[in-house]
Order: C-alpha cells, then sequence, then structure tokens
C-alpha cells in the first residue's frame, strides 16, 4: 500500500539548493511477503516548469539517506527516482522526494511547481490513493545559500596511481578537499563513492571515509557500486574554512591480482551537506 504522509510545507526553492522536499509518503508491505520497490514513477505538476530541476531524488526518511541517484525529467514531464530496495513485509518505510534545483533560476523565478507521486514500479499489487502532492515551493534565485567547493588534496591520501599488494591494509587514497563559502556555516551530511575499478565487493574490506582524520563506516549499495557515508549530524564547516577528505580500504580478495580500484565522487550531489542559516541542501560546485 502506498499512503500519502504529513507534507512538508510550503516555502523556497532556492537556486543551486539540493534535496528541498516536495512530497512525502509511505510504502506498506503486506503481511504476505517483503515487497521490492525497484523505482518510484515522479511526475512535475503545478505551475512551473521541468528545466528549474537539476535532477529529482528519492531519500529514505528514516535513515537521510538518498537511494540511487538524481534523475531528470522525460517528455512527458515523468521520472523514476530510485534503486532496488525492500519493504520487508509487515512494515512501512517512509520516503520523500526532493529536488535538486538549477544553478540558475533566473528564467523561473516565481514558478510553483510540485512533484507528485504517481506510481509505484514493483511486481506486487499496489493500493492506495495516487497520486500524492505535496509542497507547492517558490523557485527563489534571490536568496544566497551556503556553498561548498570541492578539490583534490594530498594532504592525507594520494591521488597517484600506485600498484599495491594483496593484504595491504589501510590504504588511503581520492584526497579531497572541501571549502566552505562565506554565506553560513554547513553541516557535511553524507559522501557517495563510486568505485569504478575491476575489482568486486569481496576485494575490499574495512571501507571507510576519513574527514579530516577521523573515521567513518561505509554502506554497499545493492548494486555494489557505491559506498555510502552517513554522517548522521554532520561534520560542522565553517564559513570560509576547510576539511580533508579521504578513502581507506584493506585489499583482501585472492583474486584482485591486476585488478584495479578506483573510488571516484560520480556525481557532484554525492556530497550532500545542509546550511546552518537556511538548512537548504548543498552540493558542491567541482
Amino acid at each position: 500500500m502506498v499512503s500519502a504522509a504529513v507534507q512538508p510545507s510550503n516555502g523556497l526553492s532556492p537556486q543551486g539548493a539540493t534535496r528541498v522536499p516536495f512530497t512525502n509518503f509511505n510504502v506498506t508491505a503486506g503481511n504476505d511477503g517483503d515487497v521490492v520497490v525497484n523505482s518510484v514513477q515522479v511526475q512535475r505538476t503545478g505551475f512551473g516548469q521541468d528545466a528549474a530541476f537539476a535532477g529529482v531524488v528519492l531519500v529514505d526518511l528514516d535513515s537521510g539517506k538518498q537511494i540511487g541517484i538524481a534523475r531528470t525529467f522525460n517528455s512527458n514531464h515523468q521520472v523514476a527516482v530510485g534503486e532496488s530496495l525492500t519493504v520487508a513485509r509487515g512494515t512501512t518505510r517512509h520516503f520523500q522526494i526532493a529536488g535538486n534545483m538549477n544553478s540558475s533560476l533566473l528564467s523561473y523565478v516565481g514558478e510553483a511547481p510540485s512533484l507528485s507521486v504517481v506510481g509505484i514500479n514493483t511486481t506486487a499489487t499496489v493500493t492506495g490513493t495516487l497520486p500524492i502532492t505535496g509542497a507547492f515551493n517558490t523557485n527563489n534565485s534571490t536568496l544566497t545559500v551556503g556553498t561548498l567547493t570541492l578539490a583534490t588534496s594530498n594532504a592525507y591520501a594520494s591521488n597517484s596511481n600506485s600498484s599495491q599488494n594483496v593484504g595491504t591494509t589501510a590504504y588511503k587514497a581520492t584526497g579531497l578537499r572541501l571549502t566552505a563559502g562565506s554565506s553560513e556555516d554547513v553541516l557535511l551530511r553524507s559522501v557517495r563513492w563510486n568505485q569504478t575499478g575491476s575489482v568486486g565487493g569481496g576485494d575490499i574490506a574495512n571501507v571507510m571515509t576519513y574527514i579530516n582524520g577521523t573515521g567513518y563506516p561505509t554502506a554497499l549499495s545493492a548494486d555494489g557500486k557505491y559506498y555510502d557515508t552517513n554522517l548522521g549530524a554532520g561534520v560542522l564547516i565553517q564559513k570560509g574554512n576547510q576539511v580533508d577528505v579521504y578513502v581507506q580500504f584493506d585489499i583482501v580478495g585472492a583474486n584482485s591480482s591486476g585488478r584495479t580500484i578506483i573510488f571516484d565522487i560520480d556525481k557532484n550531489t554525492d556530497i550532500y551537506a545542509t546550511g546552518v542559516v537556511y538548512g537548504f541542501g548543498i552540493s558542491p560546485a567541482a
């Protein structure tokens, strides 16, 4: 069953803001078995244009984690967001459809779009009343929200190619530096790595994200490609200041010899933060 939840209040959608909340909904699996949801079908409705959005995302409200990557609308003003997830029998999971706004909204100021849930893509029988529509947020180009800039950094980890022995532990790679802009302090909330090398998930272990020398655990995605780091209440980056970020891992797979390990930040929205003053989502310019 899909059902509406308490909806976000109508507000602003500032240019460049990410994960702007639009529509909350719940998915409940019956007692007859677990349900696999492949994606959620969303339609842009209301008084607005598709181009105001850089992308649309599905957020798990229970964990605060983005599910899958940001997607853009097709010619029917629809988009399928999320990735394969399981709702255990007899349980309810709580989700949000959020918008990543274009870096410039000058052409869309004053428009008030909404994002409606119009379908749940699953092989299970779906009940409940659709569409579910939440907030109508007003596009804004004048509010200056916090910013982050992203650069490489060799302060803690190497960004150079190297050969490592199977059995190497605590290897540090892919050094990044995040700098907060002058508008507001920033809370770094999550980091998502895309492992694009030829090794499998069983060839590396103890994958950790380190921020200024403090380690945080990662969770491997269902497709084995992404390592997500949920930073909970966030790591504070005061305006004008910076933190250094890198990934650390052990090489454990006996079959990993000759293969490659490559950790990338694939999309700018794979690094997620919020502003301390206004609370809007922030992703770095690279």
